[in-house]
């Protein structure tokens, strides 16, 4: 895969850059310049002010002047080097041609590159997009991570549960079991689910874009929870918890990224199960108003505290229940599910039931 692609792809306009030197010539040529080709430019006229706006806003990429009263660059560049890494936070240090120690010593420190002056533009222009893809590979890398530990282990651990059972009922010269074919038909769907979750990121992730367009087209919703509930049938039966279905028939079809979605409500059941008792009822219901089709999915757990309700869908948190069968919990898929709803313009959300347990429910809206 280029590196570059993903930059390529995204419009300037995406990316916010920091622009530190003490001469407000150089400043403002530059933010000129960079503007010119669609950066988002915020300028610092010395060290003490690039200080601040570091630890109050978020930047892409800092190019960061080495001679400056006060602060030099340097200090900056070590200062900065001890919250954010080279790949959080690339930096470009900017500096007389005659500096030669200075460079040394600031790629030591944790410069990513560094810049002569009078600014080579086109240079200039071609190390920022290289410093820029090297930040987005290494979020794809996380985002893949994060992926693979929460989408695949679930159905990894219900073949593994598949296989241990199967391994007990079959013996050399003995009779099968009447319900090993179903279990080696369940071991199928598993795998061919995983294949479709594992294809599915891969085809978003092909232009190296965290958060590329949904791919839309003609889906019913039922017919996506049907898929659902079937992968989660050896889920609910190890849990010990009943699924019901309350599915509207009249649902009109929404225009989608069958992915996505798919993911959304994936997430949402196996939390539902993931936080409950067993012999609790897991129930999923769907609806629709003058604006949006909604899946609603109600679980029989503890519900939700309101320090929870101010967590809920931020990425790696950890609210206060556990889960009820020694599963791990990683703290992404309530955020990714809010993420993928809201690329669609839909609305997402939970609330406590009157009795027990808490509903996440989620809307499309029928016409984009």
């Amino acid at each position: 895969m280029n590196p570059l692609q993903g930059v390529e792809n995204s419009t300037n306009t995406d990316y916010s850059l920091l622009v530190v030197d003490d001469n407000e010539m150089n400043r403002q040529l530059m933010s000129i310049q960079f503007k010119r080709a669609g950066y988002n430019v915020t300028l610092a006229e010395g060290g003490y002010e690039a200080l601040e706006f570091i630890e109050n806003h978020p930047f892409d990429l800092v190019l960061l002047d080495i001679m400056m009263p006060g602060i030099s660059g340097l200090e900056v560049l070590q200062q900065v080097r001890v919250k954010h890494s080279l790949i959080s936070l690339p930096i470009i240090m900017v500096t007389a041609d005659d500096l030669e120690q200075s460079i040394i010593t600031a790629l030591k420190l944790g410069a990513n590159d560094y810049l002569t002056k009078p600014l080579n533009i086109a240079i200039a222009m071609a190390r920022i997009k290289t410093q820029l893809a090297l930040k987005n590979l290494a979020a794809l890398k996380d985002e893949f991570v994060r992926f693979a530990s929460h989408d695949l282990k679930k159905p990894l651990i219900v073949m593994l549960d598949i296989a241990s059972e199967l391994k007990t009922q079959c013996h050399p010269g003995l009779p099968t079991n009447k319900d090993t074919p179903e279990l080696i038909e369940l071991i199928q769907r598993t795998g061919e689910n995983m294949h479709a979750v594992i294809d599915g990121f891969l085809n978003l992730e092909s232009t190296a874009n965290t958060t590329p367009e949904p791919n839309y087209k003609s889906i019913k919703l039922n017919d996506i929870i049907a898929k659902s509930l079937h992968t989660n049938e050896s889920y609910a039966k190890q849990k010990g918890i009943k699924i019901q279905k309350e599915l509207s028939q009249n649902l009109p079809a929404i225009e989608a990224d069958e992915f996505r979605l798919s993911q959304v409500i994936e997430n949402l059941i196996g939390n539902a199960m993931k936080f409950s008792p067993r012999e609790t009822t897991t129930t999923i219901r769907t609806r629709v108003d003058n604006e949006y089709v909604y899946a609603e999915i109600s679980d029989g757990g503890p519900g939700l505290t309101e320090e929870d309700m101010d967590k809920l869908f931020t990425r790696y948190a950890k609210l206060s229940n556990h889960p009820t069968g020694n599963e791990s919990s990683t703290g992404i898929g309530l955020s990714m599910s809010k993420q993928f709803i809201e690329l669609h313009k839909g609305r997402i959300g939970a609330r406590n039931n009157p009795n027990k347990g808490a509903t996440f429910w989620f809307g499309i809206p029928i016409n984009h």
